[in-house]
Protein backbone atom coordinates (compact mmCIF):
# COMPACT_ATOMS: atom_id res chain seq x y z
CA UNK A 1 0.00 0.00 0.00
CA UNK A 2 1.19 3.57 -0.76
CA UNK A 3 2.24 5.70 2.24
CA UNK A 4 1.50 9.22 2.31
CA UNK A 5 4.14 11.46 3.84
CA UNK A 6 5.17 14.82 5.39
CA UNK A 7 7.10 15.04 8.49
CA UNK A 8 9.04 18.19 7.80
CA UNK A 9 7.10 21.25 8.25
CA UNK A 10 9.61 23.04 5.75
CA UNK A 11 8.13 21.00 2.28
CA UNK A 12 5.73 22.62 1.07
CA UNK A 13 4.23 19.70 -0.52
CA UNK A 14 2.97 15.96 0.89
CA UNK A 15 4.22 12.88 -0.94
CA UNK A 16 3.43 9.10 -1.36
CA UNK A 17 5.98 6.86 -1.23
CA UNK A 18 5.56 3.28 -3.46
CA UNK A 19 8.01 0.44 -2.30
CA UNK A 20 8.98 -2.30 -4.72
CA UNK A 21 11.78 -4.53 -5.58
CA UNK A 22 13.34 -1.54 -7.68
CA UNK A 23 16.94 -0.56 -6.28
CA UNK A 24 17.11 2.99 -6.33
CA UNK A 25 15.14 5.93 -4.98
CA UNK A 26 12.76 7.84 -7.98
CA UNK A 27 10.84 10.95 -7.69
CA UNK A 28 7.95 11.53 -9.94
CA UNK A 29 5.56 15.18 -9.99
CA UNK A 30 2.18 14.38 -11.88
CA UNK A 31 -1.32 16.37 -12.24
CA UNK A 32 0.31 18.10 -8.98
CA UNK A 33 1.06 14.99 -7.45
CA UNK A 34 4.77 13.97 -6.09
CA UNK A 35 5.83 9.84 -6.17
CA UNK A 36 8.55 8.57 -4.36
CA UNK A 37 9.61 5.39 -5.92
CA UNK A 38 11.61 3.26 -3.52
CA UNK A 39 13.05 0.21 -2.73
CA UNK A 40 11.29 -2.11 0.00
CA UNK A 41 13.91 -2.23 2.46
CA UNK A 42 14.61 1.73 2.07
CA UNK A 43 14.20 3.81 5.57
CA UNK A 44 12.28 6.81 6.31
CA UNK A 45 15.29 8.61 7.11
CA UNK A 46 17.08 8.22 3.49
CA UNK A 47 13.48 8.55 1.61
CA UNK A 48 13.07 12.15 3.63
CA UNK A 49 16.46 13.53 2.88
CA UNK A 50 16.36 12.45 -0.58
CA UNK A 51 13.38 14.41 -1.23
CA UNK A 52 14.53 17.14 0.47
CA UNK A 53 17.47 17.29 -1.55
CA UNK A 54 15.25 17.44 -4.80
CA UNK A 55 12.60 20.07 -2.95
CA UNK A 56 13.66 22.94 -5.23
CA UNK A 57 13.23 20.69 -8.47
CA UNK A 58 9.87 19.38 -7.19
CA UNK A 59 8.66 22.98 -6.34
CA UNK A 60 9.72 24.27 -9.70
CA UNK A 61 8.01 21.02 -11.18
CA UNK A 62 4.56 21.44 -9.34
CA UNK A 63 4.61 25.16 -10.35
CA UNK A 64 4.88 24.38 -13.86
CA UNK A 65 2.57 22.03 -14.13
CA UNK A 66 0.10 24.10 -12.38
CA UNK A 67 0.79 26.87 -15.26
CA UNK A 68 0.44 24.29 -17.70
CA UNK A 69 -3.26 23.36 -16.65
CA UNK A 70 -4.10 27.17 -16.54
CA UNK A 71 -3.12 27.25 -20.06
CA UNK A 72 -5.51 24.17 -20.97
CA UNK A 73 -8.68 24.79 -23.38
CA UNK A 74 -11.80 25.40 -22.46
CA UNK A 75 -14.37 24.84 -25.57
CA UNK A 76 -16.63 27.22 -25.09
CA UNK A 77 -18.23 30.30 -26.66
CA UNK A 78 -16.01 33.08 -27.37
CA UNK A 79 -13.17 30.95 -26.32
CA UNK A 80 -10.08 30.48 -28.62
CA UNK A 81 -8.43 26.85 -30.03
CA UNK A 82 -5.85 25.89 -32.18
CA UNK A 83 -6.74 24.36 -35.16
CA UNK A 84 -3.43 23.53 -37.64
CA UNK A 85 -1.41 26.06 -35.71
CA UNK A 86 -3.55 28.98 -35.96
CA UNK A 87 -5.93 30.29 -33.10
CA UNK A 88 -9.71 30.62 -33.87
CA UNK A 89 -12.63 32.14 -32.09
CA UNK A 90 -15.06 29.45 -30.82
CA UNK A 91 -18.91 30.67 -32.00
CA UNK A 92 -21.58 28.70 -30.41
CA UNK A 93 -24.94 28.46 -32.05
CA UNK A 94 -28.27 26.56 -30.75
CA UNK A 95 -29.77 25.01 -33.96
CA UNK A 96 -31.57 21.73 -34.71
CA UNK A 97 -28.58 20.44 -37.22
CA UNK A 98 -25.37 19.65 -34.91
CA UNK A 99 -22.09 20.16 -36.99
CA UNK A 100 -18.78 22.09 -36.64
CA UNK A 101 -17.84 24.07 -39.27
CA UNK A 102 -14.10 26.35 -39.76
CA UNK A 103 -13.53 29.24 -40.93
CA UNK A 104 -9.97 31.64 -41.13
CA UNK A 105 -11.01 32.88 -38.04
CA UNK A 106 -13.90 30.85 -36.47
CA UNK A 107 -15.15 27.51 -35.74
CA UNK A 108 -18.69 27.45 -35.55
CA UNK A 109 -20.49 24.97 -33.61
CA UNK A 110 -24.17 24.08 -34.02
CA UNK A 111 -25.32 22.34 -31.39
CA UNK A 112 -28.93 21.85 -30.34
CA UNK A 113 -27.60 22.01 -26.15
CA UNK A 114 -25.33 24.45 -25.31
CA UNK A 115 -23.62 23.24 -22.29
CA UNK A 116 -19.57 22.77 -21.94
CA UNK A 117 -20.27 19.09 -22.28
CA UNK A 118 -22.02 19.09 -25.74
CA UNK A 119 -19.76 21.62 -27.26
CA UNK A 120 -16.66 19.42 -26.16
CA UNK A 121 -18.16 16.54 -27.50
CA UNK A 122 -18.79 18.03 -30.92
CA UNK A 123 -15.61 19.75 -30.79
CA UNK A 124 -13.55 16.17 -30.30
CA UNK A 125 -15.67 14.37 -32.88
CA UNK A 126 -14.57 16.88 -35.79
CA UNK A 127 -11.34 17.03 -34.42
CA UNK A 128 -11.21 13.23 -34.60
CA UNK A 129 -12.48 13.53 -38.16
CA UNK A 130 -10.65 15.56 -39.16
CA UNK A 131 -7.05 13.51 -38.23
CA UNK A 132 -8.53 10.62 -39.94
CA UNK A 133 -8.75 12.44 -43.11
CA UNK A 134 -5.48 14.27 -42.89
CA UNK A 135 -3.41 12.04 -40.72
CA UNK A 136 -4.17 8.72 -42.41
CA UNK A 137 -3.80 9.47 -46.17
CA UNK A 138 -0.36 11.38 -45.38
CA UNK A 139 0.72 8.04 -43.31
CA UNK A 140 0.38 6.55 -46.09
CA UNK A 141 1.98 8.97 -48.20
CA UNK A 142 5.12 8.95 -45.73
CA UNK A 143 5.20 5.10 -45.51
CA UNK A 144 5.22 4.74 -49.38
CA UNK A 145 7.72 7.60 -48.99
CA UNK A 146 10.28 5.42 -46.74
CA UNK A 147 9.73 2.28 -48.66
CA UNK A 148 7.36 0.66 -46.10
CA UNK A 149 4.15 0.70 -47.52
CA UNK A 150 4.38 -3.49 -46.92
CA UNK A 151 4.56 -2.98 -43.20
CA UNK A 152 1.50 -0.21 -42.16
CA UNK A 153 -1.14 -2.63 -41.31
CA UNK A 154 -3.92 0.39 -40.45
CA UNK A 155 -4.12 4.07 -38.74
CA UNK A 156 -6.63 4.21 -36.05
CA UNK A 157 -7.04 7.23 -33.34
CA UNK A 158 -7.18 7.47 -29.53
CA UNK A 159 -6.92 10.26 -27.35
CA UNK A 160 -3.80 9.10 -25.05
CA UNK A 161 -2.62 11.18 -22.59
CA UNK A 162 0.75 9.45 -22.03
CA UNK A 163 1.82 9.46 -26.02
CA UNK A 164 0.93 11.50 -29.14
CA UNK A 165 1.71 8.56 -31.38
CA UNK A 166 2.17 5.05 -31.16
CA UNK A 167 3.49 2.02 -33.85
CA UNK A 168 2.22 -1.35 -32.99
CA UNK A 169 4.50 -4.44 -33.89
CA UNK A 170 1.95 -5.56 -36.45
CA UNK A 171 1.90 -2.46 -37.98
CA UNK A 172 -0.60 -0.72 -36.41
CA UNK A 173 -0.14 3.10 -36.24
CA UNK A 174 -2.06 5.02 -33.57
CA UNK A 175 -2.27 8.83 -33.38
CA UNK A 176 -4.04 11.37 -30.51
CA UNK A 177 -6.01 13.16 -32.46
CA UNK A 178 -5.59 16.17 -30.85
CA UNK A 179 -2.28 16.66 -32.79
CA UNK A 180 -4.65 18.35 -34.80
CA UNK A 181 -4.42 21.75 -33.51
CA UNK A 182 -0.48 21.52 -33.78
CA UNK A 183 0.62 23.43 -36.73
CA UNK A 184 1.33 21.44 -40.15
CA UNK A 185 4.84 21.22 -39.90
CA UNK A 186 4.58 19.60 -36.26
CA UNK A 187 1.46 17.05 -37.51
CA UNK A 188 3.76 15.75 -40.52
CA UNK A 189 7.00 15.01 -38.13
CA UNK A 190 4.90 13.14 -36.16
CA UNK A 191 3.98 11.06 -38.63
CA UNK A 192 6.95 10.77 -39.72
CA UNK A 193 8.19 9.64 -36.30
CA UNK A 194 5.54 7.04 -36.28
CA UNK A 195 6.34 5.98 -39.84
CA UNK A 196 9.72 5.09 -39.17
CA UNK A 197 9.12 2.90 -36.33
CA UNK A 198 7.98 0.71 -38.78
CA UNK A 199 11.64 -0.14 -40.15
CA UNK A 200 12.91 0.76 -36.25
CA UNK A 201 10.60 -0.22 -33.61
CA UNK A 202 13.04 2.14 -31.20
CA UNK A 203 14.97 5.20 -30.68
CA UNK A 204 18.06 4.13 -32.01
CA UNK A 205 20.47 6.18 -33.74
CA UNK A 206 19.54 4.44 -37.31
CA UNK A 207 15.57 5.53 -36.55
CA UNK A 208 16.88 8.90 -35.85
CA UNK A 209 18.60 8.91 -39.05
CA UNK A 210 15.36 7.99 -41.33
CA UNK A 211 13.00 10.85 -39.12
CA UNK A 212 16.11 12.87 -40.67
CA UNK A 213 15.84 11.84 -44.13
CA UNK A 214 12.18 12.58 -44.20
CA UNK A 215 12.00 15.55 -42.25
CA UNK A 216 15.38 17.08 -41.61
CA UNK A 217 14.60 19.91 -39.19
CA UNK A 218 12.39 17.13 -36.96
CA UNK A 219 14.44 18.45 -33.34
CA UNK A 220 12.98 21.81 -33.61
CA UNK A 221 9.34 20.11 -34.45
CA UNK A 222 9.76 18.01 -32.09
CA UNK A 223 10.41 20.31 -29.28
CA UNK A 224 7.50 22.12 -29.96
CA UNK A 225 5.14 19.83 -29.50
CA UNK A 226 7.42 18.94 -26.03
CA UNK A 227 6.39 22.94 -25.60
CA UNK A 228 3.02 23.32 -26.31
CA UNK A 229 1.38 20.00 -26.72
CA UNK A 230 -0.39 20.34 -23.24
CA UNK A 231 -2.43 23.55 -24.53
CA UNK A 232 -4.42 21.11 -26.86
CA UNK A 233 -6.22 19.44 -23.63
CA UNK A 234 -9.13 20.84 -21.79
CA UNK A 235 -9.18 21.98 -18.79
CA UNK A 236 -11.86 19.14 -17.86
Amino acid sequence: MPEICNLDPTLPFNFEINRSKRKSLVIYVKSGNVEVRAPRYASRKWIHEFVFEQKSWIIGELARQKRQRRQRLVIADGRDVPYLGKTRTIVALVSHHQEVRVTRDFIFIYTRKNTPEKLEKLFNHWLKERAKEYMTVETERVAHQLGLSHKLKDVVFRKTKSKWGHCCSDGTIQYNWLAMMAPREVINYLIVHECSHLKHMNHSRRFWQVVESACPNYQELRQWLAEHGHRFWSQA
